[in-house]
């Protein structure tokens, strides 16, 4: 049995809606197995400037608790063979700029979204083998 998962009232997620990280309220949780909440749980956010709704899964959650940006680690350099996870500073080498990894979108192949200093939010490509 997993143990119980309580997430945070409220966190700051890519919105995407308002296409930025924004601070969002904690609306509800769905879980995984019907009756207890834990990482496996899909928890509901409410963005707190566009009022809309968007889904974040428990194990993005506890990444981002447990391994959020540290001002003081040097940025992974980025390559689209790794993995990255939400809350990760990464150095792009072509854009030369520093970027905070703000969500993932999976596809045929895994994207990252970063929100880099100067260049603004970009889709990266992940987990190439």
């Amino acid at each position: 049995m997993s143990a119980p998962f309580i997430p945070p009232q409220q966190l700051a997620a890519f919105c995407r809606y308002c296409e930025k990280v924004v601070p969002a309220h904690l609306a509800r949780s769905i879980a995984g197995n019907g009756r207890i909440v834990d990482r496996e749980s899909t928890f509901e956010y409410c963005c707190t400037k566009c009022l809309k709704s968007f889904c974040i899964s428990g194990r993005d959650i506890a990444e981002i608790i447990n391994s959020g940006p540290k001002k003081s680690v040097d940025p992974r350099e980025y390559s689209p063979k790794d993995t990255f996870f939400i809350g990760e500073l990464i150095h792009h080498q072509k854009l030369k700029d520093v970027g905070l990894v703000v969500g993932k979108d999976s596809g045929s192949s895994s994207r990252i979204l970063v929100q880099f200093e100067k260049a603004g939010l970009k889709k990266l490509v992940e987990s190439i083998k």
